[in-house]
């Protein structure tokens, strides 16, 4: 069932604040340069595809055929066609990925699998994610602590995903593949506004201007605010489960977001800064039954994101250009982030500390179940050297230093104290420097042979030295090329992981400082025939994982706490370095030009391994990871229409389950797995472009068919084993660039 719950004073706010934004950033003299962009992209012949610059890979532009690593490129016309609102959109179509929405824990939107690399309870830390080469994840190895919905596209000019590690360039956090946002340089001025489903509401707008002389700015600004799905509604298997809340605390505590990012950017010469603000605000249900949405404890949690980075280039010689780079960063969750009991409602008056006296807002928790609060402070500065002796030979080399005061992600019992003051701040953080200094050479043996050879040291304050090589040969010959990677990738424990401790009536969780890094040893063959039609590409990969860290581990053993006045023997709980995995798979897919007004692209994905954990061998598949996956987009244009349909297969996913005595047994087979059913998903996405000087609309469908399926919520072992995922979703807006 589908339904707008519309909110006419909100809509028409909202309405003037896109024509505001849209009026300001109008130019006095337009030019429909995007459109231009656009067309040129359709009408390019398929084998000049693998010709487009990138330049992730190598930290310097090259041709995609070029890099030292399977690239996959999603253009601005694949944005616009297909009617991708933000990363997660984006992603789901991309090769070895699988996403599934994760309502009811953090701000993630969503669980990302990559490669069979799945991060689970880790802020999605398996991959990097870099806007215009600058670091949006955490620097304290925390993760990705924003939803990949929060992260708009309305100003991109492609999204380069990079697959297999990269340490050697890239440092502790490109451990199984990168995604790097590049966004326009050319002069362009963008509005958007999108209503949909859930009361859901997107705005866009910005400007970049190039003044010459190495002079250009660039502003953009979105917001993202949604009601999200409220399952009670949705689903008759909810329905029939259980007996949910009464009024007010559905209203209250069902899946709400608010979402805002702000890119100011400006340079001359070859200086640049940029400042990026992302702010997040969102409802959760922790740990219990994500189907109530009000349970035993809840909370609205609220994340602010803030980077600074400013850079400097300079051609030294003719041969060689010096890059200076420094950065500030500050990831906080704002001190209303809580989970309480759903009585804390009703508290009020103030509670007098020795160093403050705050006012009782339920959503502190006073007499909550939980209190939680983390907060990363990191700075550090680059310095690379880019050189080219001759023709043959590119030679990139730097040195990385970061400094990270870090506290974890820690919780307060019931009657926790709100951490709002830097004297309690500094009791939980931890200080560490790292350092890292790398080389990377890429010599040109024949016309169309190169070769890639680089390491890197880094070193921890907090977990020692670590090395990592990295080696490709690139070949082109004809119409084949051929690429063959041999990399390592390494991730960081994290402060959290290390350093986080909770003492509570049912379990001890122990810090534990001694946590190696996670080693991802990775070879990777990747192959690709272009025509002038039509593209076809093989990929086959093959990843060692070395000292897996488990977090929260329930280690066997068991130790007296003391809380007050009583004792209690509780299970203890840590992060370790315990398991060791095998991943590998592989990838075909074509695409081709039917004629210049429809195009095809259809992919295969195939992903097995296993993990070994305490001498118990689990299979991917057994750790909800379909090991099939197929992906096909068609696209066809007929003068201003554009129709594009995407079509995304998942093949059954399971998962062992402790739920055999409870509740939820109904849900468990003979051998005590939950298991998750194949999933077939349709979108389709209408565009009419350039209805009248720049501007376009478009409706766009999410789960044509309404299929209704299932994942696992990240604490499962707590509550409900099952999540349902994004049912229909239908949004329709409008779009004006000149």
């Amino acid at each position: 069932m589908f339904h707008f719950r519309f909110n006419s004073k909100v809509f028409f706010s909202l309405i003037g604040q896109f024509l505001i934004a849209v009026s300001i950033a109008i130019p006095a003299k337009a030019q429909n340069v995007d459109t231009i962009r656009l067309e040129d992209l359709l009408v390019m012949p398929i084998e000049n595809l693998i010709e487009i610059p990138v330049t992730t890979s190598a930290l310097y532009e090259q041709k995609l055929w070029e890099s030292s690593a399977k690239v996959f490129v999603i253009t601005r016309s694949d944005i616009e066609n297909r009617g991708y609102f933000d990363l997660t959109d984006a992603l789901k179509d991309a090769p070895y990925f699988q996403l599934q929405s994760e309502y009811g824990h953090w701000m993630k939107g969503a669980i990302v699998n990559l490669r069979g690399h799945r991060s689970g309870d880790s802020g999605n830390n398996k991959f990097l994610i870099l806007i215009d080469g600058v670091k949006l994840s955490d620097e304290a190895e925390e993760g990705l602590y924003m939803g990949l919905n929060s992260i708009p596209l309305y100003n991109v000019k492609q999204i380069e995903v990079v697959y297999g590690p990269n340490s050697t360039l890239y440092g502790r956090d490109a451990y199984a593949g990168m995604i790097n946002i590049i966004t326009e340089t050319s002069d362009n001025t963008f509005g958007s506004y999108t209503y949909g489903s859930f009361n859901t509401q997107r705005i866009g707008a910005g400007l970049t201007r190039n003044m010459g002389g190495g002079k250009w700015v660039s502003l953009s600004y979105s917001s993202y605010t949604s009601d999200e799905q409220d399952p009670t509604s949705k689903s008759v298997t909810y329905k029939n489960r259980h007996v949910f809340p009464k009024h007010p605390y559905t209203e209250r505590f069902y899946r709400g977001t608010r979402n805002s990012m702000y890119d100011i950017g400006m340079g001359w010469g070859g200086f640049k800064i940029r400042f990026l603000q992302t702010n997040i605000e969102a409802s959760e249900t922790y740990g219990c039954n994500p189907d109530f949405y009000v349970s035993e404890y809840s909370t609205v949690t609220a994340l602010t994101n803030q980077i600074l980075h400013v850079d400097y280039s300079k051609n030294i010689t003719h041969k060689g250009t010096l890059s200076l780079s420094a950065y500030f960063k500050k990831h906080e969750l704002d001190p209303r982030t809580a989970n309480l009991y759903t009585a804390d409602l009703g508290r009020s008056g103030t509670i007098n500390f020795a160093d403050s006296t705050v006012l009782v807002d339920s959503l502190y928790a006073y007499g909550g179940r939980k209190y939680y609060y983390f907060r990363t402070l990191t700075s550090g500065f680059k310095v690379r050297y880019f050189y080219q002796p001759s023709q043959k030979l590119n030679v990139t080399s730097g040195i990385d230093f970061d400094n990270i005061y870090g506290i974890p992600i820690i919780s307060e019992g019931k009657g926790g104290k709100p951490i709002t003051t830097e004297a309690q701040r500094s009791r939980w953080e931890h200080n560490f420097n790292t350092v890292g200094a790398y080389s990377e050479l890429n010599f040109k043996l024949g016309s169309r042979l190169f070769a890639t050879a680089g390491g890197r040291f880094d070193y921890s304050s907090d977990y020692g030295l670590c090395f990592t090589p990295r080696m490709a040969l690139v070949s082109r010959k004809n119409r084949f090329v051929y690429k063959l990677t041999f990399a390592q990738g390494y991730l960081a424990p994290s402060v959290t992981q290390r350093y986080f401790e909770s003492i509570t009536t049912f379990s001890y969780i122990k810090p534990n400082p001694h946590l190696n890094p996670e080693r991802n040893y990775s070879i990777d063959f990747d192959a690709t025939y272009v025509a002038k039609s039509y593209q076809f590409n093989a990929n086959v990969f093959a990843n060692h994982i070395r000292d897996g860290i488990v977090e929260s581990f329930q280690t066997g053993d068991s130790v007296f706490v003391q809380i007050g006045s009583n004792q209690y023997f509780v299970p203890l709980i840590q992060s370790l370095n315990l398991f060791k995995g095998f991943r590998y798979g592989g990838n075909i897919d074509v695409t081709y030009m039917l004629s210049p007004n429809f195009n095809l692209y259809a992919g295969y994905t195939l992903l097995l391994g296993y993990d070994d954990l305490n001498a118990t061998r689990v299979r991917l598949s057994n750790n909800l990871i379909s090991a099939h996956t197929v992906t096909s987009n068609l696209f066809y244009k007929y003068n201003k229409l554009a129709v594009a349909v995407g079509i995304q297969w998942y093949s059954t996913r399971r998962i062992l389950s402790p739920h055999v005595n409870t509740l939820y047994s109904s849900f468990v087979d003979k051998d005590g797995y939950i298991n998750f059913d194949p999933v077939l998903l349709v979108n389709l996405n209408l565009r009419v472009n350039n209805i009248w000087q720049g501007l376009s609309g478009f409706l766009h469908f999410e789960n044509l068919f309404n299929a209704e399926y299932y994942g696992q919520t990240i604490n499962a072992n707590w509550g409900s084993p099952k999540i349902l995922q994004d049912l229909r979703r239908i949004d329709f807006g409008i779009e004006i660039r000149f």
